[in-house]
């Protein structure tokens, strides 16, 4: 399952990786039609949330930071960011694998663009999931603990996640 994708390049890899069908939660329905490929509306997800559980993985990039900022059609909801990441551990298999996306550094929120998750509002996120690691840009090392949290930036990094 792919959480938030205005253009289907995450699908596309997972496809390309032996995924046998990926369904898209977003506001936008998907242009892309494949046999392999079905869309969902987040609110008609929750809905019939039982048609979408023991989901293998699920993967968001560069979507929970913007939940509940009410900037791509989703209602304002000051824990919005909170609400999804409690979707997509009901959706996801024990032992699933989460691949998300997100800025790291100073807990920030910049309205209605993003929120930026530091030592306050990262724990929130991860609570229920097991550390795996994280990876930055095109380098290929893998972060084996939580990268440091910058004191005046952030950072973009994809953390792998596993549901306890």
């Amino acid at each position: 399952m792919v959480i938030g994708s205005q253009t289907p390049w995450v699908e596309a890899m997972a496809l390309y990786h032996g995924a046998a069908k990926v369904i898209t939660a977003e506001y936008a329905p998907l242009t892309v039609q494949h046999p392999q490929l079905a869309y969902v509306h987040p609110i008609e997800m929750v809905k019939n949330w039982q048609k979408y559980t023991d989901m293998d993985f699920v993967v968001s990039f560069s979507s929970i930071e913007h939940s509940g900022l009410a900037r791509y059609g989703d209602p304002p909801d000051p824990i919005g960011d909170l609400r999804e990441l409690s979707k997509i551990f009901c959706v996801l298999k024990q032992g699933g694998l989460l691949y998300l996306g997100l800025p790291s550094g100073p807990d920030t929120v910049e309205y209605n663009a993003h929120r930026i998750y530091g030592y306050i509002r990262w724990p929130m996120i991860a609570a229920g999931f097991e550390f795996l690691g994280a990876f930055y840009g095109k380098s290929p090392a893998v972060y084996e603990k939580p990268p440091p949290i910058l004191k005046t930036d952030y950072k973009q990094y994809l953390f792998v996640l596993r549901k306890n």
